[in-house]
């Protein structure tokens, strides 16, 4: 059994037309060590074999940061020869071991299916994201990395991987991996996919063996032909919008890259929660990393935006221009935002505004748009080596 086998989750089930009953199951993990042997020998006589052959005999009274020994009426902590013990003590185990005491109406072989819960064994998604020169489509690797350092190897497994969060009832992480199981199965390769109430189950179609201390990573899927959208995004600060004062700021841009995960789009299936990492082609063609960042489980019909990093060639002031305390809670702020495109191609820039509190626009040089109850944002377009300004004054109440 794996060593971090959790036993309070154990469950027992078949036993057919045996009427084979349980009535107690042990989890042993008492192992085999020299440690543990030498434990089980306090108080105990032991010998020493000597080079010409003769023994030294003592007791060992100890064994607290170390083995203490009575010989010859004197305490030694060190004897001269091979240590020989007589036997191996009882209840000690090479390996943990679950053993049952159980009852049966009549003998023979007996099916049962045993299930259980382990910590030490973990998955994780992986993904590749490979756009094309232009950065408009691109392909996907999806890979499935398995993590054992439970104790155990699982040789011809089916591996079954739940996606979800799983509520535990203890203070520690919780794995995503919930089981393993030994036996056989289709012989496709690949995972198959499929809802699990309010999870989703990925099932290898074909038996694996998870080594003890492995990670093994199984292709999860591939596709092609994927339509992405580059996102230039200016976000400001709460504090831009709060007090009085002069106010000369230069956030960099952030540069994200989306998808939709629909069918239309060559997807549409459930994401675990993972890695992307995002490639481009240099003009000789090799594949450069531009930028990596983490999703969350992410259903089927749903947005994907990735945050790969900021923006080399574009740059961005925030000056404010003017701002009154019209009351003791209201004031008025003029924004004044100068961004500057020094790439050969046209781009528009999402300036994203985090006003807070009672917020109202009362002049600006474009239209924006309204996010939330405390974010509004605007659409900035700049010409390949141009500028734009954008000036807006909006009045907030807090």
């Amino acid at each position: 059994m794996p060593a971090r086998i959790n036993p309070v989750t154990l469950l027992v089930s078949g036993g057919g037309r045996s009427g084979l009953e349980i009535h107690e199951q042990n989890y042993e993990y008492d192992l085999l060590s020299p440690e543990r042997i030498l434990q089980k020998y306090v108080g105990r006589d032991i010998s020493w074999i000597q080079a010409d052959g003769s023994r030294i005999t003592g007791q060992l009274l100890g064994m607290n940061s170390g083995p203490v020994y009575r010989v010859d009426g004197e305490i030694l902590f060190e004897v001269p020869g091979r240590l020989a013990l007589p036997s191996l003590p009882n209840n000690l185990r090479a390996r943990p071991t679950l053993v049952w005491s159980a009852e049966t109406r009549r003998g023979g072989e007996v099916e049962m299916e045993t299930s259980y819960l382990t910590n030490g064994i973990s998955w994780h998604a992986d993904y590749v994201l490979q756009l094309d020169e232009k950065g408009r489509e691109a392909g996907l690797q999806a890979w499935v990395s398995v993590d054992n350092r439970c104790g155990a190897t699982f040789e011809g497994a089916n591996l079954l991987l739940v996606a979800g969060d799983v509520n535990q009832a203890r203070p520690e992480r919780a794995v995503m991996m919930e089981y393993a199981t030994v036996g056989r199965s289709a012989t496709d390769s690949g995972f198959r996919e499929e809802s699990l109430y309010d999870y989703h189950l990925y099932t290898l179609q074909r038996p694996t063996t998870l080594k003890d201390n492995q990670t093994k990573q199984v292709s999860l899927f591939e596709a092609s032909g994927i339509e992405v959208t580059r996102v230039y995004r200016l976000s400001s600060r709460q504090h831009f919008f709060r007090g009085t004062g002069l106010l000369n700021d230069k956030s960099k841009i952030d540069v994200s890259y989306s998808f939709d995960n629909r069918e239309e789009n060559q997807l549409g299936m459930a994401l675990p929660a993972g890695v992307f990492r995002v490639y481009g082609k240099s003009a000789s063609g090799s594949r450069q990393l531009l930028g990596e960042d983490r999703i969350d489980h992410t259903p089927r019909d749903e947005e994907v935006e990735l945050k790969v990093g900021q923006a080399f060639d574009i740059v961005a002031e925030r000056v404010r221009r003017d701002s009154r305390r019209l009351a003791d809670n209201l004031y008025r702020h003029t924004f004044e935002i100068t961004l500057r495109n020094h790439k050969d191609e046209d781009v528009t820039v999402e300036v994203v505004e985090a006003v807070g509190g009672y917020w109202e626009v009362v002049a600006e040089s474009l239209e924006h748009r309204k996010l939330n109850a405390s974010t509004l944002a605007y659409d900035v377009p700049v010409k390949a080596d141009g500028e734009t300004v954008l000036t807006y004054t909006v009045e907030v109440k807090y």
